[in-house]
């Protein structure tokens, strides 16, 4: 059954690794999810997005790149960090790299990644259609990091802005507390 848009837009949720039950996410689902990102608004038509897409199998690499960039730029980190990290990898059912493609000058570059945004909101509206699958987009696991980029063999031109972390769940979760929009608006008068 359908809902409208206005109810899928308020049930929309993150899901994090934690309630992911392991299994991978078919690349059916993920194709779904990179066709809507690439319907969002975008200045001029210029698609300022690139997904790199990491699946099942690939998981635990990344997951360890992302465990020895913490290692190197935190001295002191936890091995609690550490066990969470590296179990995160067994629950993960596929990864979206999020990256901004920088080729086409744009003088007001905040339109671009505002785009992206848009993209990505996409791919978590359209998760709404399944029961199962879950995500959310992370800025952590060494997003900002010249040597994840690296590992993802992304040019010069282009800037890793996170990851939209996938996973199969039991049961995903649609509650949850939001703030009145009425304490952020103002109506201009004169």
């Amino acid at each position: 059954m359908l809902e409208n848009i206005n109810q899928i837009i308020k049930n929309r949720r993150s899901i994090y690794p934690r309630e992911f039950n392991g299994n991978p996410v078919s690349d059916e689902v993920i194709q779904v999810l990179l066709e809507n990102a690439n319907n969002a608004p975008n200045h001029k038509s210029n698609y300022p997005w690139r997904f790199v897409v990491i699946t099942k199998e690939y998981v635990p690499q990344w997951i360890q790149k992302a465990i020895e960039i913490t290692n190197a730029s935190e001295p002191n980190v936890s091995e609690q960090k550490i066990s969470k990290l590296t179990n995160i990898a067994s629950q993960i059912g596929a990864c979206i790299a999020i990256v901004w493609d920088k080729v086409e000058v744009n003088k007001h570059e905040i339109e671009d990644v505002c785009a992206i945004a848009c993209a990505v909101q996409n791919m978590y509206l359209s998760l709404s259609q399944f029961e199962h699958v879950g995500g959310y987009w992370s800025t952590g696991l060494g997003t900002y990091n010249p040597s994840m980029s690296e590992f993802l063999k992304l040019t010069p031109q282009q800037q890793l802005l996170g990851f939209f972390v996938l996973g199969q769940v039991d049961h995903k979760r649609t509650e949850g507390v939001k703030k009145n929009v009425n304490q952020f608006v103002r109506y201009f008068n004169e």
